[in-house]
């Protein structure tokens, strides 16, 4: 492209790019740096995108956005990663986000799928106030998070990982190979927990569940953790490639964004122990079958969210030797 000069090293300037699009001929425009990385425009599709070699066999994310995507592709026996802005109109001002892509994956070294929700919700805030996690969603990504990082001490990064699914809907927060476990964190002074649903404490067929329950507080300076501190340390544990992808899948699922670090600054530890309870018998509880020989018509009640009292509650029930150890977890040193 020598008829084009460039506004640095890397990009070709708004003026530019404005003059390649007016020629109405697909383009090529490699961006400098590792790894091999293209923008392209194929203006008969219609699509503008950006084109990351890789070696990462998962699915690209989906964005939730209507004219920009993401996709896998095999390109000459090579795999690619791609970002696609489909609305022309949109052309001149997308080649900027996926420019800031490019950067964030060859000068950041962010995979692409974290390089693309990074922009994207760079690009957001421009739209929006400040925002950040609500508490109560904050304290309960913190306990999932801590039941996450015992149970890596034990199995690893990789099955650790595989077994949290709590961005799964319907799901139960962790699928361990001989029980479910479903993680509830407060920080009130009694070991009280919201219930969502009446199908969140119903065991699925064959599959024992647990209630892991962490009771939190404020921690002084130096004392605890913040969520984001939690969170890199995770991100140190898991190895590069598939397995911190997923863990930055997940997260992403939950509702967190990496700009929220700043917004998210209050230390936590433990007020108590965290404990697990075997959800069987006499742990209180509502599910539809107890409703149901009561007589109550249950499409005729739209959402049920309840709160228990665990107390001085004890089931007799010997804890598996698993979540034992991963509800002592403490962090790593």
């Amino acid at each position: 492209m020598t008829g084009f000069s460039p506004i640095d090293k890397r990009h070709v300037s708004s003026e530019n790019f404005g003059r390649i699009l007016d020629s109405r001929v697909p383009v090529v425009l490699p961006i400098t740096g590792t790894p091999t990385t293209f923008v392209f425009i194929e203006p008969r599709l219609p699509e503008l995108g950006l084109r990351i070699a890789t070696t990462s066999d998962d699915e690209a994310p989906d964005t939730g956005l209507r004219n920009i995507f993401a996709r896998s592709t095999f390109r000459d026996g090579k795999r690619f990663f791609e970002v696609v802005i489909t609305a022309p109109e949109l052309f001149p001002d997308g080649y900027q986000i996926l420019c800031a892509v490019a950067d964030r994956v060859q000068l950041e070294h962010l995979p692409p799928a974290r390089a693309l929700r990074a922009t994207l919700d760079r690009m957001s805030d421009l739209l929006r106030a400040p925002e950040t996690l609500p508490r109560e969603r904050e304290v309960g990504l913190f306990g999932e998070l801590l039941f996450l990082g015992g149970l890596i001490n034990q199995l690893g990064a990789a099955q650790a990982i595989e077994a949290w699914r709590g961005n799964q809907s319907e799901e139960h927060d962790f699928g361990l190979p001989e029980c479910d476990v479903e993680v509830k964190t407060t920080i009130s002074e009694s070991r009280t927990h919201w219930i969502e649903s009446l199908t969140q404490l119903v065991p699925k067929v064959n599959r024992p569940l647990w209630l892991v329950s962490h009771q939190l507080t404020t921690a002084g300076v130096g004392a605890g953790s913040n969520l984001p501190d939690l969170i890199d340390a995770i991100y140190a544990a898991v190895d590069t490639g598939k397995h911190r992808e997923e863990f930055e899948n997940a997260l992403s699922h939950t509702g967190w964004r990496d700009d929220y670090r700043d917004r998210l600054t209050t230390r936590w530890a433990r007020r108590s122990a965290s404990h697990g309870y075997y959800v069987h018998g006499a742990f209180p509880r509502l599910t539809p079958d107890n409703l149901r020989s009561r007589g109550v018509v249950l499409n005729r009640i739209h959402g049920i969210r309840y709160k228990i009292d665990l107390d001085g509650f004890e089931d007799g029930y010997e804890l598996p030797q698993i979540i034992r150890i991963a509800c002592a977890f403490e962090g790593w040193t």
